[in-house]
């Protein structure tokens, strides 16, 4: 891990108390949770979710030193699916990664609300940076999540196309997007912008950095859409960052900024001024550019400007040309 990213990392790694937080087709499917209903449900939808346990035999699992967790063969990925229950036809996919000592299980509120709108997301708990492993997460392991993604997008792809799966018929396969927290984030910047997975259609960064894994260059050339979501007093990762990130990024781009002392709780569930905000821009740029729902944008910016205090805009909404 080069030095820039060490330095992000550690720094996470030094607030987790405080913050909470591709394959080849060579994987499989462990086991799976019965699907369950989340009551209540707002409108539209009725919201669903499992948890399914993907393995990836083509990657190994490292031994790092301090998180408690042996050397494996294959990569295991237990990943939490949310979705519209009662949605009628393919829905969009919005595959997300966790932060630091992160965990899917963190993001409830959020994912129900997604699907509530009408998505379906997939979550994969890391296998080495969540916070459930035996000892400290391993944060160096985020050189490898990249390629977890990308995996359970397969996985989860696959499952659309399984007879008799929680998600058969369930997924649109043309209309993904990605989102990620913190190292999260680094994990989709590396996955998007320099591994450049061509099935994904619109990108959400969350209160991260712009780190290239093993030197890699992180282009924010192309011209897709863009959501950059960074608190000014981010105590963990700095703000200049998406500040830089957002001006070299080609539209189109959305930049909220929140106005607070914040890393982790405008996204995963503990209460913060910014949850509303967070929820109804993120479901508004979603809807924008997975569904090509123009209305959409004056939704972000109906969202931020209604409480002004908390929230600011700058965006950039179509390519040049």
């Amino acid at each position: 891990m080069r030095t820039r990213l060490l330095g992000s990392l550690i720094a996470v790694a030094g607030l987790v108390a405080a913050c909470g937080g591709g394959g080849d087709g060579s994987g499989r499917v462990e086991s799976a949770e019965t699907t369950t209903t989340l009551a209540p449900s707002t409108p539209p939808y009725q919201v669903a979710m499992s948890e399914e346990t993907f393995a990836d035999s083509s990657r190994p699992t490292p031994a790092v030193e301090g998180t408690g967790v042996p050397a494996a063969d294959e990569r295991t990925l237990v990943t939490h699916l949310y979705w519209p229950e009662d949605a009628e036809g393919p829905q969009p996919l919005i595959a997300f990664a966790h932060g630091a000592a992160g965990h899917p299980r963190k993001f409830t509120e959020l994912f129900t609300a997604w699907a509530t709108a009408g998505y379906v997301v997939a979550a994969p708990a890391f296998p080495l940076s969540n916070d459930e492993v035996p000892g400290e997460p391993g944060l160096t392991d985020v050189d490898q999540q990249p390629d977890d993604m990308r995996f359970v997008v397969d996985e989860v792809l696959r499952l659309n196309e399984e007879e008799g799966s929680v998600l058969e018929g369930r997924v649109d396969s043309e209309r993904i997007g990605a989102a990620g927290l913190s190292l999260g984030g680094i994990t989709i910047y590396n996955w998007i912008f320099s591994d450049q997975d061509d099935r994904v259609d619109a990108a959400a960064l969350f209160d991260t950095v712009r780190s290239g894994i093993d030197g890699a260059t992180i282009d924010l050339s192309p011209d897709l859409p863009k959501l950059f979501i960074h608190a000014d007093e981010d105590f963990a990762l700095p703000y200049a960052d998406t500040v830089e990130a957002y001006a070299e990024a080609a539209p189109p781009k959305w930049f909220v900024t929140l106005h607070e002392a914040a890393h982790a709780s405008p996204f995963e569930d503990d209460p913060d001024p910014a949850d509303t905000a967070v929820t109804a821009v993120s479901i508004a740029f979603w809807d924008l550019y997975l569904r090509e729902d123009t209305a959409a944008a004056d939704r972000i910016e109906d969202a931020v400007a209604a409480d002004p205090a908390i929230t600011s805009l700058e965006f950039e909404p179509e390519p040049p040309g």
